[in-house]
């Protein structure tokens, strides 16, 4: 019977041990949060985190901007947020309305706040072992493909992306593992031949059940990233879950998969950065 990799458990584990290393080590940390529009998404995911923090001891900051805020405004916020000393960690909750430039606006972010670690800096810092901050959401995967107990030496893993920059810091953590990777695009032509190689599969498409039944190996553990709506009602993710399931020997439901670990790693290097800054 296939295991179901419980990312809320895991995620609630987390946030307990952060919450005693707040008190222990009387850290203050300080998230800011910058959201541009009303996406509703974009606003449920920053209620999540907000909430999340507030129950650990992490001190909230939300900069509300409207849709229509010109790219000089975001920049001139997120410029704030770099001088201030009390700010620990900065986020800019993605997707940007159209018209904003997402590359430079995150990359305006002080890559020693810059909590999600997907700064150009700090990418090419962790690939290049010149630091031992991971990048939240390669972090919180690796976290939940660990939590399986499966030795991983020797393993191949197949990593479906649209933006292959973003996974590079995942590939080096599975190799770190002696797993050997490989990051595929989506629109790879020969996308299935790729994915049945892969004892783990991950998938960052953005595309409802994009990975089919026999897309993917017996036994396989999957990690879907994924998270779209149909029919502005449900939340699914790339996988067709009910068609892999019985073949698979573990997988990630959407929600309540990858989503809750991505919050308990925001939390995870608001602590780590509030940490940095008091030393």
């Amino acid at each position: 019977m296939p295991k179901i990799i419980d990312g809320k458990a895991l995620a609630e584990e987390i946030q307990a041990e952060l919450t005693k290393e707040i008190t222990a080590k009387k850290l203050n940390p300080n998230l800011a949060v910058v959201l541009v529009g009303n996406d509703p998404a974009s606003r449920l995911y920053v209620g999540l985190k907000k909430k999340a923090c507030q129950k650990i001891g992490i001190a909230f900051h939300e900069y509300l901007l409207a849709a229509d805020s010109s790219e000089t405004k975001v920049l001139e916020t997120i410029n704030f947020l770099n001088n201030d000393s009390e700010i620990d960690a900065i986020l800019v909750q993605l997707p940007l309305p159209a018209g904003l430039d997402t590359d430079k606006i995150v990359s305006a972010i002080d890559p020693t706040k810059d909590v999600d670690g997907f700064h150009a800096k700090n990418i090419e810092k962790f690939l290049a072992q010149q630091t031992d901050f991971i990048p939240g959401l390669p972090l919180g995967i690796i976290k939940l493909i660990k939590s399986t107990g499966e030795n991983l030496n020797g393993k191949k893993a197949v990593i479906v992306a649209k933006s292959q920059i973003l996974y590079r810091p995942l590939a080096k953590l599975l190799n770190d593992q002696d797993v050997v990777t490989e990051i595929v695009s989506p629109t790879e032509k020969s996308l299935k031949d790729k994915t049945l190689t892969a004892d783990i599969l991950i998938t960052a498409i953005g595309k409802a059940f994009a990975i089919t039944e026999e897309m993917v190996k017996d036994g396989a553990i999957v990690i879907d990233v994924g998270t779209n709506k149909i029919d502005d009602k449900y939340t699914v993710g790339d996988v067709d879950y009910s068609g892999v399931f019985e073949k698979v020997s573990h997988i990630t439901p959407v929600p309540g998969g990858v989503g809750p670990m991505t919050v308990a790693m925001l939390l995870y290097n608001t602590v780590k950065l509030a940490e940095r800054n008091k030393k």
